[in-house]
Parts: C-alpha cells; structure tokens; sequence
C-alpha cells in the first residue's frame, strides 16, 4: 500500500504528531456531518483552530486528507483483526468470535471514521481508492477464510435443510460483516448497551448464524 504524502516525518515534534491527528479528527468529524464534496479547507482548518497554511505543512491537499483518515482506519482495525484472530488461538469458533467483538467495537467506538470510511472513498483518486477498496477485500478475506476453517472443521454449518443448496461462505461473511459495521450507524455511547456488551451479543449471534454454540472455555 502506498503511503500518504503527508509531510510529517517519523523524528517531527510530539505536537507535531498531535496536529495531524487533530486535523484528521476533525476533518472526519466534518467529512461525516457534511460530506466530503460540501466541506472545504477553510471549514476544517476553521474546526482546528488553524490556518490553511499550517494545514498544507501536513497535506497536500483536501483528498489526501481524507485518504489519510481512511487508510488509519483500514490498518487500524486490521490490526484489531490480526490480534483477535490470536486471542482466538486455533479453533475457527473462537477466532469468529474475537473478530466480530473486534470489528464491532471498532464500528462503535470509532463511528464516525468507520462511516467515512464507507461512503467517502469514492472521492478519492482511482489509485487511492483501490488502495481502500483491496483493504475493504482484505478485512472480507479474513473472515471467509476463518469460516472456511470452521466448516473444514465441522465447526460450523451452513446448510439449511429447506434451501436447495447450503449458503456460500462469501455470501455468510457478507452478512456478518454488515451485522458489525452497519452497527456504526444506530449505536450511541449514551445508550442502554455499552460497545462491549454489544460486541458479545454480536459474536453470539455471529456463532448462530453458522451453527455453531458458544465456543468452549
């Protein structure tokens, strides 16, 4: 994956670090209220408390700020992702589990990144929106490859004795993944179910929709 063209290097000044990700905060905070096409420079450079010029030391321009935004958001929750199928350890039930409390804490405790990163991808340049789009397949990929070993296994089932053929495993992870992310769109911290009691829930769910029970202790 290509890396942004900010211009911050890894020896910048700790307030350094914290501008860029001041303004990628509140860029998505605006990107998500607004929509990318409706929000300018001078709006998020007015959300930061700084001039445009102090802006551009860090991106180039208005997409590259946004590419940014998202390719945190791919590689921070692939790196949720990579680290639940760990706690997992070698059963597939285990590691569903963890992946879905994984993703589902992300979509909810970083909502408003998650929903960016969505819908605001396609006004990215074409090679930036493939770089978004290959690790949108690579976060898929790890979820059908954990139900194809869970049904090597027989772990898993995805038969259903009224259809004429079983479910496909791509058509399973789609669901499940929608299940995690769409959850960005209602969940509130204010509300009566925390993330985390919400991401257990899910991961049941999860482990229902393939057959399978509550993974063992």
């Amino acid at each position: 994956m290509a890396t942004t063209r900010s211009r911050t290097t890894a020896g910048a000044p700790q307030t350094t670090a914290s501008m860029s990700r001041r303004i990628l905060d509140e860029a998505a905070r605006l990107f998500y209220e607004d929509g990318f096409p409706a929000t300018s420079v001078r709006k998020i450079t007015a959300a930061c408390g700084v001039t445009a010029g102090s802006l551009y030391n860090h991106y180039e321009s208005k997409e590259e700020v946004l590419y940014a935004i998202l390719k945190r958001a791919y590689e921070d929750s692939e790196g949720m992702l990579e680290e639940g199928l760990l706690r997992g350890g070698d059963r597939a039930d285990r590691q569903l589990a963890e992946l879905v409390r994984e993703l589902t804490l992300f979509h909810t405790e970083r909502r408003v990144e998650g929903l960016v990163a969505r819908t605001e991808w396609r006004h990215l340049p074409a090679e930036q929106a493939k770089e978004i789009l290959d690790a949108q397949r690579r976060i898929r990929r790890i979820f059908e490859r954990t139900l194809e070993r869970g049904l090597a296994a027989g772990l898993f089932r995805l038969s259903d004795p009224r259809a004429s053929r079983p479910a496909q495993v791509d058509v399973v992870a789609k669901a499940i993944l929608d299940m995690c992310i769409n959850a960005g769109q209602w969940f509130r911290p204010e509300g009566a179910v925390s993330a985390r009691d919400l991401a257990d829930q899910y991961s049941f769910l999860a482990l229902q929709l393939v057959g399978a029970g509550p993974p063992d202790a």
